[in-house]
């Protein structure tokens, strides 16, 4: 397997490298509104994506001119932000104040302006967050300083509860899985975000005894309510193969500081078995038909390449922008066991020449389907709500149902509201 993919140069941004993006995870505060600041350029993909996923009426913006840049512009925050509330039926709990790269060259007094505003609207919780695409590679790159802004809008509980928080992913996982079978044996309940629809119900979470870290742009956040709540959180990555899930149960099941009663072992037992049997109806459907993984499909696409091989499915080729130290093994373990499997960057600069195509193959991922053409491609993106043997079921699903359509990539894209 070639490896020495890895180059920071001149980016490429082909029409499926898309994700989120900083305003639609923002959304996911409830009760919340949102006010860019920024020149009117930078608004674009933010408010294309709003209109898309139906929360325009929560999103506004300052634009900036150029006497704005070079005068400042921290007093016309606060009249905007009057503005915005003068002009709602309902006033928000919370209000996410985006600032873009300029605003790191100009150096606006951001305490500053959130005391006025708090002295102004004392019922409303502000926040400055930040879009700026320079700083994707860095440790709060605006995924990962996002989320942490939303869950500092967390008190202080006057208790902790037997709730279990996720955190990191941006959907909740799936109803299906074993894993809240698992947490409801042990008397404790499943919390996301996504669950509450009031501020005030949203602070439940901040009463969890543990979180789960599922994501890790979800990380700093992990930490800030350690350090601030105390809230102990455990790194459990999505994982497609069956040993490493029993093992992420094991640490579970350590981290919770309990034992799985019958019934839950039952249930892993159980789970794994239709897994198991998912994955051999899977291969045997899909037969040496190629596969390619990518990193937009899943957190370990390296992993999840491994699994496959290991099940006797034909997978081809990797394409990853980088490699995340959790998933290093599994690429170590590529490249020597699984010499001829192929591995791209997508981000590189040279994926503009289009010339590796592959249209005959199975893309798990938008973008290494866009590169190659792909005839077929699954309905994956993130590990979006898999987990645990439920999610390895969805996957093959997934799987087999992309075999049964072809160039279904643009309406994929398009459902899952990314921002590209």
């Amino acid at each position: 397997m070639s490896c020495g993919c890895f180059r920071d140069s001149l980016h490429y941004s082909s029409p499926s490298h898309g994700d989120w993006g900083v305003v639609r995870i923002g959304m996911l505060l409830p009760q919340s509104v949102q006010l860019f600041i920024c020149c009117s350029g930078c608004g674009r993909h933010g408010a294309l994506s709003a209109i898309h996923q139906g929360y325009k009426d929560r999103l506004f913006y300052l634009y900036l001119d150029q006497s704005d840049i070079v005068s400042g512009y921290d007093d016309l925050i606060p009249e905007a932000v009057g503005e915005i509330l003068s002009r709602l039926e309902k006033r928000p709990r919370a209000m996410l104040l985006f600032v873009s790269c300029l605003d790191d060259l100009i150096g606006t007094n951001h305490e500053a302006v959130l005391e006025e505003l708090r002295r102004r609207h004392p019922e409303i919780r502000f926040a400055f967050a930040h879009m700026n695409p320079i700083t994707l590679n860095e440790a709060l790159s605006p995924p990962v300083s996002i989320q942490k802004n939303l869950y500092a809008m967390l008190d202080a509980p006057k208790e902790k509860d037997g709730g279990i928080g996720c955190i990191g992913n941006l959907e909740r996982i799936s109803d299906r899985s074993e894993l809240y079978f698992l947490i409801r044996s042990t008397g404790e309940k499943l919390r996301h975000i996504s669950d509450y629809t009031s501020f005030d119900d949203f602070q439940e979470m901040a009463a969890c005894k543990k979180n789960l870290l599922l994501f890790p742009p979800g990380r700093a956040a992990a930490k800030d309510l350690q350090e601030r709540l105390g809230t102990e959180f455990l790194f459990l990555p999505a994982t497609y193969d069956l040993e490493e899930i029993a093992e992420n149960y094991r640490r579970l099941e350590e981290f919770l500081a309990c034992k799985w009663k019958a019934e839950a072992k039952q249930c892993l037992e159980e789970s794994r078995k239709r897994a198991e049997n998912e994955m051999e109806e899977t291969r045997e459907a899909l037969g040496d038909y190629p596969i390619i993984v990518d990193d937009t499909a899943t957190i370990q696409p390296f992993g999840l390449a491994l699994t496959l091989l290991k099940r006797g499915f034909h997978v081809v080729r990797v394409e990853a922008d980088a490699c995340a130290p959790f998933d290093r093994a599994h690429l170590e373990e590529l490249k020597k066991n699984y010499p001829k499997v192929e591995s791209f960057q997508p981000i590189h600069s040279s994926s503009v020449a289009m010339d590796r195509p592959l249209p005959e193959s199975l893309a798990l991922g938008f973008e290494g389907g866009y590169l190659a053409g792909s005839k077929h491609v699954a309905d994956l993106f993130m590990d979006g709500g898999m987990f645990g043997y439920d999610g390895v079921i969805s996957l093959m699903r997934s799987m087999r149902e992309g075999m049964k359509r072809t160039g279904a990539l643009k309406s994929l894209i398009e459902s899952k509201g990314l921002v590209v």
